[in-house]
């Protein structure tokens, strides 16, 4: 996992949503000429949305949805090739999903930084004046649904509607209102709504968020480490019990003698294909056979009479899904290993197990490249 790459997502949403907060919060908190603020406006942007955006977050994650905010946001085509390598690495550690979950929290929880930031900043330096307007709702409409709103802080008095201020803060474009005022106390009352709607809620579920993402993280860690400890334990079970193996050594090309494809069983960052083309030779077609491929993708792969290079990630175990595929045609094997956009030279542990797995593929050839590493 690319933590360093992780990161740096995080950090580049993070200022893009709290930047989103500031800007849509300063737009609304501004007013009108008269610094006049749409009291109706702030509960839509600090009540409305901040329930409805949780709801959905909740109904996504007990669906157990891939769709979410930040997965929208990051399928843009705009960001760095090492953002989608790194969230690559992520679905192939199944991470991805309590990651989106933990990233998708944590900028509701920015964005409502953001909106207090903007909220306290602009009342610092204005003087503004809450109003409410509407052709259809009274005031004896609009205080019951307020009053429901203010019902988490029922205790702090100072920040309660009363039906006096609520009559008191209906403007009109046909009447004077010269009690406007009196009503610069609704500050209160929209800056508990913050707290209590979108900012309290998003810290629990960030706080939940991040330990069932360390939780999962430690997960896959210790699967990693109980499968090499089963290789290691079987490969000193099979010393003991068996003769040493005569494993065939492992060859070296420098570079395809004729025009070949490129069987790709592993999601290799851009920058890597091109260093291996450059030592291998420029592939006349390649074929990403990651993840949910398509069947046909597959047959089409198998067909394709030109000679065929299949990469694999050397740190991942051979499985029956790719004995079953390479049955079905003949080429070159080479596993690779790679750390923060460099190759490394692949470990003695692995090289051995790719080594008894294509032993048994009569028509593979396990290889390794020199100028990679």
């Amino acid at each position: 996992m690319d933590r360093e790459s992780l990161t740096r997502i995080s950090t580049g949403l993070s200022l893009l949503v709290f930047s989103l907060a500031v800007f849509s919060t300063s737009a609304v908190i501004s007013g009108d000429q008269q610094g006049r603020v749409n009291l109706l406006y702030l509960l839509l942007l600090f009540v409305a949305w901040p329930l409805l955006s949780l709801l959905l977050s909740i109904v996504l994650a007990a669906s157990n949805s891939k769709v979410n905010s930040i997965s929208s946001l990051l399928a843009l085509p705009i960001w760095p090739r090492a953002w989608i390598d790194a969230l690559s690495q992520l679905r192939g550690n199944d991470l991805q999903r309590p990651w989106l979950f933990c990233q998708s929290q944590k900028m509701s929880l920015v964005f409502s930084l953001g909106c207090i930031t903007a909220f306290l900043f602009v009342l610092l330096f204005n003087d503004v004046t809450f109003i409410w307007r509407s052709t259809l709702l009274s005031a004896e409409q609009v205080f019951p649904v307020l009053q429901l709103i203010s019902t988490p802080w029922w205790l702090l008095e100072s920040a309660q509607p009363m039906m006096e201020q609520v009559q008191a803060s209906r403007d009109s474009r046909l009447q004077l209102n010269d009690q406007l005022s009196s009503t610069a106390s609704w500050w209160r009352y929209v800056f508990m709504a913050q707290l209590t709607y979108a900012l309290f809620p998003r810290l629990l579920l960030f706080v939940w968020g991040a330990r069932r993402l360390k939780s999962a993280i430690e997960k896959v860690a210790q699967q990693q480490a109980n499968s090499e400890n089963q290789i290691k334990h079987m490969q000193h079970l099979q010393q003991q019990q068996k003769p040493a193996q005569n494993l065939s050594r492992m060859q070296y090309a420098s570079a395809f003698a004729e025009p070949y494809v490129l069987l790709s069983w592993t999601k290799l960052p851009e920058l890597l294909e091109d260093k291996l083309a450059q030592v291998m030779g420029v592939p006349e077609h390649i074929y990403q056979l990651t993840g949910s491929c398509d069947l046909q993708l597959e047959l089409q792969a198998q067909r394709d009479v030109r000679a065929k290079l299949l990469i694999v990630a050397a740190w991942e175990p051979p499985m029956g899904e790719l004995q079953d595929f390479m049955l079905q045609c003949q080429g070159v094997l080479m596993p690779l290993d790679w750390q923060c956009q460099q190759f490394v030279g692949v470990d003695e542990m692995h090289l051995d197990e790719w080594r008894r797995f294509c032993q048994s593929q009569k028509n593979w050839q396990l290889q390794q490249l020199k100028g990679l590493v």
